[in-house]
């Protein structure tokens, strides 16, 4: 189910302007997207928050259209970035194709390509999950 929401905001927050910034041409997009953004590093860290140098693992979820598969990069040969899996899935209900992504590389790096994916056309959701990070465990 789908809830529209509005809100004020300052006047000296420039929406517009942030909204160019950031590659979208919908205004709506943008808010979706970055309400989202927000929560989901709020429950599970930001890459932000880390070290451009720091090793980083996670996932990367990216929901798009079919016709920009070709023009998607492809993670088996990026330097800097190693995919250790990946799953590709077509949602035949949404029409919407889907690639799960488990990637290892600095955090910097992995944090520019998931900003790029963000802004590319015909993609339309990107989220990365960091791994937990623990000095022992199973593996």
């Amino acid at each position: 189910m789908v809830k529209v929401l509005s809100f004020s905001v300052d006047d000296e927050l420039d929406m517009e302007s942030l909204v160019s910034k950031a590659g979208y041409k919908n205004r709506s997009r943008f808010l979706r997207d970055a309400a989202t953004h927000y929560a989901e590093a709020l429950s599970s860290g930001d890459l932000t928050d880390r070290p451009v140098e720091e090793l980083t693992e996670g996932t990367l979820v990216m929901y798009y259209q079919h016709t920009v598969a070709e023009k998607l990069p492809d993670f088996r040969h990026h330097d800097g970035i190693t995919l250790i899996s990946s799953n590709h899935a077509c949602l035949t209900n949404s029409h919407t194709c889907v690639d799960t992504l488990y990637l290892s590389g600095a955090a910097g790096l992995i944090r520019e390509t998931v900003e790029g994916l963000r802004r590319f056309e015909g993609v339309n959701r990107v989220a990365f999950v960091s791994a937990p990070s623990r000095d022992d465990g199973c593996c």
